[in-house]
Formats: C-alpha cells, structure tokens, sequence
C-alpha cells in the first residue's frame, strides 16, 4: 500500500487571513512535510472562476512541487480534461516527466460547472466524449505515436488516471488508463461496486486504485482529531454543495464517508481496511489541509498522518 495526502485546492474561504501567495508558498513547505513524514504523494485539484480562488493552474504548480522534492509522486487527482489542449497538455506532461524522473502522474476528470464550461467556450454534452479522446491521445503522444517530441524518460510516459464517476467511469478506467480514483464521498458500497467493475472491465485485479479520504488526527482521539478539521471540511462541504446547486449538507460529517478519524493508532486501523479489501495495489490519499486551516495545523496532520502510515506498513 502506499499513502498521499490531498487534495490540496489553495481555497481562501471569506475571512482568512493568508493571501494566496502565502498559501502557494505554504505548499512548497507542505510537499517537504510529506516527503519528510514518510508519504508517497501529494495531490492537486482543479476548478476556474472560483470566488475563492480554488486552483486554476494545477500544472505549474505540479512542476514547483516536483522540484522542491526529490522522493514523492505530484499528482493531479481532478484535471478537467475538456478544459486543456490535448497537445499542450501532452507536452506539460511530458515535460515534467523529464524533470521530475518519472514522479508526475496525471488523473483526469469531467467537468460539472456552468462557470466553467462558459469560460472555455465548452459543450456540456461533449465533456466525455472529450475526457475519452484526451485520454487516448495521451497514451498515443506518451509512446511516440503523435509526433510530439522529445519523449518522455518513463517507459510510456506518465501514469494516467480516471475518476470513476457516473456510470461508465469504472469501465472507462480500466479501457483507458493506468489507474482508477475513487472520489472521498463514496460510501464503502460505491468503493466496492466501482473495484468489482474496473477489474472486471480490464480482466484482471491488479489495476491500481486510489481511493480518497477525509478525515482529521489526534493523540486525544476522535473527537479533538474531527475539531482539528470541522471548520474546513464544512466549508468545503457547503462550497460543494453550492456548486451543485443542492441545499447545504446538514449532517457534518454525513455518516457515510469513509472517514479516517482518531488516533494515530484507530487511522492505522482504518487505513488498513483498504489493503484488507482490495491488496496491497491500493493507494490510500487523506485530506489533510481543508480551506482555512493554519499551516501549523496542516503540518501536524501530515505528520500524524505519516505515523499512522508507517504503522500500517509494519502490519501493526
């Protein structure tokens, strides 16, 4: 099993105090944290037009973390693929394959907001049919196959991943790419059902997943580990909620999430039920900076975080 922390969006809720150039330097400092805790990854997330400033530009971003680590994967879990020029992005990709040694991995996803879609001039009803043809060019310009130069230096270029949301999103994972993610809000019922289809669809159950999670840590227990974290993630919930034009969720955290909450010992426990359900292939990622946190206390998740993943290496 491996262990990342995510994903990070550089949100600024109405209030906080850091700008945003303070919160892009604090993720400079946060990828030394993880790499120093012993996690293999870090993630990044993408949205436009956003009042508070969530991610726009995941790419460069991707490519300041890389060159202030030298161990841990940079990754994007939630790149809108109708949003980006399949040759630029190629390209991008590529370009920090090269510079990072093969540690950039690329997930891709669809769109769900108006803003965006307007904003780059996007159909709605095009947006899977444009994650798919992004996907397969992707794979084409990795191998050489599109007359994009120069090649990247991992054999195929870097790992591609698919969000497996809405119907077909398991099966378009396994026909398309390297990996599957599964998204935080998932009950363990949609984890399981989503896992049986990617395997079944690719023939085989040795598809990586990467299954998202939140959650919060403490040394005195769940109740001070959830009030490290209870102001964001209801931000955060409530921004979603928005977003998708519902009524703001009122049960905080709603029971079904898949959290990882405790001590370091009860997520080591939790975490752990991941490698009992689906092997060692798994790669569980936490959130551990929700909007509006301190860096301090984001430093402290990360590294409780890395303690409780040690502990599920050791089979403790």
């Amino acid at each position: 099993m491996r262990f990342g922390v995510g994903d990070f969006s550089g949100q600024r809720p109405p209030g906080s105090g850091p700008t945003h150039a303070q919160l892009y330097a604090e993720l400079l400092d946060q990828a030394q944290q993880i790499e120093s805790a012993g996690l293999d990854s870090m993630w990044l997330s993408e949205h436009h037009f956003a009042e508070d400033g969530y991610m726009p530009a995941v790419v460069p971003l991707a490519a300041a973390l890389l060159a202030k680590t030298q161990r841990i994967t940079v990754a994007t879990d939630r790149l809108e693929a109708s949003l980006h020029q399949p040759v630029r992005l190629a390209e991008d990709a590529i370009a920090l394959d090269l510079l990072s040694g093969g540690r950039f991995l690329l997930g891709l996803s669809l769109c769900y907001r108006d803003e965006e879609f307007g904003g780059f001039g996007v159909s709605r009803s095009a947006d899977e049919d444009n994650l798919e043809k992004v996907a397969a060019f992707l794979r084409e310009a990795f191998s050489g196959r599109a007359g994009i130069t120069p090649l990247p230096s991992t054999q195929g270029g870097p790992r591609l991943m698919i969000a497996a949301d809405g119907e077909h999103g398991a099966s378009r994972a396994a026909r398309l790419v390297d990996m599957m993610m599964v998204d935080p809000t998932e009950p363990w019922a949609v984890v399981d059902d989503a896992v049986e289809k990617f395997d079944r669809a690719r023939g085989d159950s040795a598809g990586e997943l990467v299954l998202f999670t939140y959650g919060g840590l403490s040394e005195a227990g769940p109740d001070a580990a959830w009030n490290e974290v209870a102001d964001g993630f209801r931000y955060m919930r409530h921004n979603y909620d928005r977003w998708m034009g519902r009524e703001p969720t009122r049960e905080i955290p709603p029971a079904h999430y898949r959290l990882l909450l405790g001590t370091v010992d009860e997520v080591a426990h939790q975490a752990a039920e991941y490698g009992r359900r689906y092997g060692d292939r798994v790669h569980v990622v936490l959130r551990c900076n929700y909007p509006g946190m301190r860096s301090d206390a984001v430093g402290r998740q990360i590294h409780l975080w890395g303690r409780a993943a040690n502990l599920v290496r050791e089979g403790a």
